[in-house]
């Protein structure tokens, strides 16, 4: 891989691994049509995730954070990343970061269970030195996601905390088909950016 390629990591969602939903299928999608890996992380404990083990994980397992670095989040994951960039932006406020693409993200969930109701609580992320330092921030979300009812303010909150572009998709559910070809057209918009 050359150095101006990008490099791409993605987070699961909750209870996913790296062969959940379309993630093998995007992988190969990706690889074929643009000669780029997307680096796959096998995230800790991931059928009850666990913030602080997340973030040991993904300090252990992501080397370098430059202008050449994009993420894809996919539910929980997001929320991994979110918080994974607030602590490298902690360490170095004038870290720039590729980009972020967050399909079925969240703040809230309409009916969060106990090992997920951490990962609602947002009070320690700084969103304004994120939305900053990201230079591309896209959430995707869907007008029929089981978990998060209210879409129009889920919506509000990526655009009004991230400054995110954010679309909603009709009938996506939470985005866990096998083949999301949404989820293909927005991964090469970031990779073009």
């Amino acid at each position: 891989m050359n150095k101006d390629q990008p490099t791409i990591y993605l987070v699961p969602r909750w209870a996913g691994n790296i062969h959940s939903d379309w993630y093998d299928w995007l992988t190969l999608e990706i690889k074929n049509n643009f000669q780029i890996e997307i680096c796959r992380l096998e995230m800790p404990d991931w059928n009850e995730p666990n913030i602080e083990k997340s973030l040991e994980y993904l300090r252990s397992n992501i080397e370098e954070l430059n202008e050449n670095t994009f993420f894809i989040g996919h539910s929980v994951g997001c929320q991994a990343i979110l918080r994974f960039l607030n602590l490298k932006l902690n360490d170095n406020p004038d870290l720039k970061i590729a980009g972020v693409l967050f399909v079925a993200a969240w703040f809230k969930v309409d009916k969060p269970w106990i090992s997920l109701k951490p990962w609602q609580n947002n009070q320690n992320i700084d969103f304004e030195r994120i939305a900053k330092q990201v230079l591309y921030r896209k959430v995707i979300l869907s007008n029929n996601d089981p978990f998060t009812s209210n879409f129009n303010e889920n919506k509000k909150f990526w655009e009004s905390k991230l400054n995110a572009d954010v679309e909603i998709l009709p009938n996506h559910l939470h985005f866990n088909r096998l083949v999301e070809h949404s989820v293909l057209k927005e991964v090469e918009s970031l990779i073009k950016h």
